[in-house]
């Protein structure tokens, strides 16, 4: 209760109030300057353990996922939704068990296209819970039914469970609520975001039908982890080099998947795309990977556009509560709703 107390009256301050209380300097790597209140935000969860640091010091993936579900449940992170946002639960059968789609739906819909949304994590942690806060205020936001996968998760479910999961629910999305493939749009947030690229690109090669489009959140790509931003941003800015390492080490089922397409987003599938937004930010270790990725797009022919927010760290979407994050999301957002007309 006091945390929370604490970071409602932390969120509501002025940033030259917090110039005033902290001290601190502005943080500035690659000619980039940190949004300062931000910047106080992860000095003051520099504090605590960081599930994201160093994940092997948990001793197993549940203890890590419950830890973080515990942390983070009830905390004022995210900005509210300015209108209501009711949703269902759906169940689909699959022959491994039920998979969970949450349905959102806005008190106004404006976009006739639905979205596909996988949440983040690094394939190992997050849920539909640990999203519902952001989602809520994404479908209200932009206007749009969401509809939100609780895919199965590594170290459990290795590579490729999660495609074969996100497929499933896309055609349960066309055959259970007709709702044709072609207009609906993937998104999803860093693993999320992986997940998204690679159902596009398991459809692509295989000539199935391409959703509409694809928003990709400060995606994950490369598995080898050795970008310049992996190294200059390696800890310190809430996503870290190691943690990504173990992220991959956790989803990856043999050296084989280092060559698919699928698993492996810095090689080119030589397959049409559906048109593509990519969302970085500037104090992300997996920012040049986005701008790898955009490059790649581009350099194969397909329809591509990069947003990037220098001022950021990964996770800002669910962190709206800060002020630059709510702006920026709301800003790419607007931009992501000409994605979702056909």
């Amino acid at each position: 209760m006091a945390i929370k107390l604490f970071l409602k009256i932390f969120f509501s301050l002025p940033v030259w109030l917090l110039r005033c209380l902290t001290f601190q300097k502005s943080t500035i790597i690659n000619n980039q300057i940190l949004d300062f209140q931000t910047q106080v935000f992860l000095k003051l969860q520099s504090l605590q353990a960081n599930t994201f640091d160093n994940p092997n010091t948990f001793n197993s993936a549940q203890e890590l996922r419950e830890e973080l579900e515990s942390g983070r449940d009830g905390l004022p992170l995210n900005a509210k939704p300015r209108r209501s946002v009711q949703t269902i639960d759906h169940f689909i059968p699959t022959e491994f068990g039920e998979l969970k789609i949450r349905e959102y739906c806005p008190e106004r819909v404006l976009m006739e296209s639905p979205i596909l949304y996988f949440h983040g994590g690094g394939y190992v942690l997050g849920s539909i819970s640990t999203h519902d806060p952001w989602l809520k205020f994404f479908s209200a936001e932009i206007g749009a039914k969401i509809f939100s996968l609780e895919y199965r998760l590594a170290p459990e479910n290795k590579f490729p469970s999660s495609v074969q999961d996100s497929n499933l629910a896309l055609e349960w999305l066309e055959n259970k609520l007709s709702l044709p493939i072609k207009q609906i749009s993937l998104c999803g947030d860093s693993a999320g975001a992986h997940l998204a690229a690679s159902l596009s690109t398991y459809r692509a090669v295989n000539n199935l039908s391409l959703p509409l489009s694809q928003c990709l959140i400060y995606p994950m790509i490369d598995p080898a982890c050795n970008s310049k931003s992996q190294i200059d941003f390696s800890e310190g800015f809430f996503l870290s080099q190691k943690a990504m390492t173990w992220f991959w080490e956790q989803l990856i089922d043999s050296k084989v998947n280092l060559d698919d397409p699928m698993f492996n987003l810095t090689i080119d599938p030589k397959a049409h795309l559906p048109k593509t937004l990519i969302i970085t930010a500037g104090f992300d270790p997996l920012s040049d990977e986005g701008e790898t990725y955009a490059r790649l797009l581009d350099d194969s022919g397909n329809e591509v556009q990069q947003i990037h927010y220098p001022h950021l760290i990964h996770g800002f979407v669910n962190m709206t509560a800060l002020k630059a994050a709510k702006d920026a999301t709301k800003d790419w957002l607007r931009t992501y709703k000409k994605f979702l007309r056909q």
